[in-house]
C-alpha cells in the first residue's frame, strides 16, 4: 500500500493489488487488479489493451481520449486504447482485468476497433450477467475470492469459445518480437500487408502503423515507470530519434508532456507499475514470446 499526499495536504491511501491468472489462462488474460482508496483521487492509465472493470464500491469515472467524463456502468467493457485515460474517484473499489489480443479475439464476439477508445456495457459476454459478477464480488471478502470467481468465469468461457486463427497468432507473435516497421511487421506475420492491416484492426484495435508507434512508446514508458529519477535522453535510446521525436510522441500518446507527468501525482499509475513489476509481468504491457 502506498501514501500519497495531494496538493490539499489530506493524505490518501490507495492500495492496488495484481494477480496472474489460471497458467491456462495466461495467453488471453493480463492480469487480475484489485484497486482500492479511502478518499478521493484522480489519476491517469496508461494506453492500454481491453479491459473488464466492476465498481465494487463507492464511485469512479472515466474520460477516455475525445470524451466527457463517463460513469461506468455495473460491469464494464474497455476497448483497447491508444492515448492515456483519465479516472477519478470519489473513494471506493474497483476490481476487473485485462484481456490480450488474443483474449479478446478467443472470447468476445466483436472486433477491437469497433470498441478502441470506448467502452460498453459488459452484459454476459463472460456466461454470466454483468450484474450477478457484480453482486458475487460485492459480496466477497478476499481478493483471493475475486481471483477464483474470475479464473471460473474465465476457464468456463474458454472451455466454449472459438480457437485462435492462424493469423492472430501468427501476428500476436510477431508483434511481440517488435518489429521497425510495417513490412517487417507482415514479414513476420506471413501475411501481405492488406491482410495484416485488415487483421491488425479486428485483433489489436489499430492499423499495423500506429499500433507499432504506441508499442514503441509503451516500450518506453515501461522503462520510465521503473526508473526511480528518469532521465529521458538516456532511456529513449535509439527507439527515437532525438528528443524533440520523444516528446512529440510522449504528448501523443499521454495527453501531456514528459515533464507535466513527472510533476504530477500518480498514485495508482506508480503503485501499479510496483505491483506488476513485483507479479513479473512486463511494464510493455504485452507478455512474453509464447513458448
Amino acid at each position: 500500500m502506498t501514501s500519497v499526499t495531494p496538493d490539499s495536504g489530506t493524505e490518501t491511501k490507495i492500495s492496488v493489488c495484481i494477480y496472474l491468472p489460471d497458467e491456462r489462462l495466461r495467453s488471453f488474460v493480463t492480469f487480475y487488479y484489485f484497486v482500492e482508496s479511502d478518499l478521493p483521487f484522480e489519476d491517469f492509465l496508461y494506453p492500454e489493451w481491453g479491459n473488464v472493470r466492476f465498481p465494487v464500491r463507492g464511485s469512479w469515472l472515466v474520460q477516455l481520449p475525445y470524451t466527457n467524463w463517463e460513469t461506468p456502468l455495473t460491469g464494464a467493457l474497455f476497448g483497447p486504447t491508444d492515448r492515456a485515460t483519465r479516472v477519478a474517484s470519489l473513494g471506493g473499489k474497483t476490481v476487473g482485468f485485462g484481456l490480450t489480443p488474443l483474449g479478446w479475439e478467443c472470447f468476445l464476439r466483436v472486433p477491437a476497433d469497433s470498441l478502441a477508445n470506448r467502452l460498453a456495457e459488459l452484459d454476459d459476454a463472460f456466461g454470466m450477467a454483468a450484474v450477478d459478477i457484480h453482486a458475487q464480488l460485492t459480496a466477497h471478502v478476499s481478493d483471493a475470492e475475486g481471483v477464483a470467481l474470475f479464473d471460473m468465469l474465465l476457464l468456463a468461457r474458454l472451455d466454449s469459445s472459438r480457437p485462435n486463427s492462424k493469423g492472430a497468432l501468427r501476428s500476436d507473435q510477431a508483434l511481440r518480437e517488435r518489429p521497425h516497421d510495417v513490412e517487417a511487421f507482415a514479414a513476420a506475420a506471413k501475411l501481405p500487408t492488406r491482410t495484416l492491416s485488415r487483421l491488425c484492426h479486428r485483433l489489436f484495435g489499430f492499423g499495423p502503423k500506429r499500433l507499432l508507434r504506441r508499442q514503441r512508446f509503451l516500450d518506453t514508458l515501461g522503462l520510465i515507470r521503473v526508473t526511480e529519477h528518469p532521465q529521458f535522453s538516456a532511456l529513449i535510446g535509439e527507439a527515437y530519434f532525438d528528443q524533440p521525436h520523444f516528446n512529440r510522441e510522449f504528448r501523443e500518446f499521454m495527453g501531456i508532456t514528459p515533464s507535466q507527468y513527472l510533476a504530477a501525482p500518480r498514485p495508482i499509475f506508480a503503485d501499479a507499475a510496483r505491483a506488476q513489476t513485483a507479479a513479473g509481468i512486463p511494464l510493455s504491457f504485452t507478455l512474453p514470446p509464447q513458448p
